[in-house]
């Protein structure tokens, strides 16, 4: 396993870039889209993961066994859209479909990775971490797929 996986401080520093890797790919997307409306949900995800990159900042600011020990209870109820739905390609004619489908894979990939780094995790303190960031981009992926379900699904 990585080094910087062998403290929580190196996980939250790992979750971090991971933000601005969804941060920048969100923002880029806005720039090469047309339609005015996806380029405005692109603007909100890129937005979303901010308020991620932050949260994760006050991780590393605050006491993490607590924090996280605090969001433990908490259910989520997982849609699994992105697990049936094939994201296309981003271009600049995608649809709003389009992007809620690229968002909802991108969530659903970072759920499985922290949830794999959670299953490799040396230590407890490490385990639980991955396991509150895979809850998290679980919170993200079902709040993309309860939009593609709120919208898309109402149109057919």
């Amino acid at each position: 396993m990585p080094e910087e996986y062998m403290t929580v401080e190196g996980v939250i520093q790992r979750a971090i870039r991971f933000e601005e890797d969804a941060y920048d790919f969100y923002t880029r997307a806005s720039k090469m889209v047309k339609l005015p409306h996806v380029k405005d949900m692109l603007n909100e995800l890129a937005g979303e993961e901010i308020k991620h990159k932050e949260k994760l900042e006050g991780l590393l600011a605050g006491d993490t066994e607590q924090i996280i020990a605090a969001k433990q209870g908490q259910k989520i109820e997982d849609l699994k859209l992105a697990e049936y739905l094939v994201a296309p390609p981003l271009d600049k004619d995608a649809t709003f479909q389009d992007v809620l489908m690229i968002a909802m894979q991108r969530e659903k990939n970072s759920h499985d990775f922290y949830n794999l780094m959670a299953g490799m995790a040396a230590s407890e303190a490490a385990k639980g971490l991955f396991q509150f960031l895979a809850r998290e981009e679980l919170r993200h992926k079902n709040k993309v797929e309860a939009l593609y379900d709120d919208i898309i699904y109402q149109e057919f």
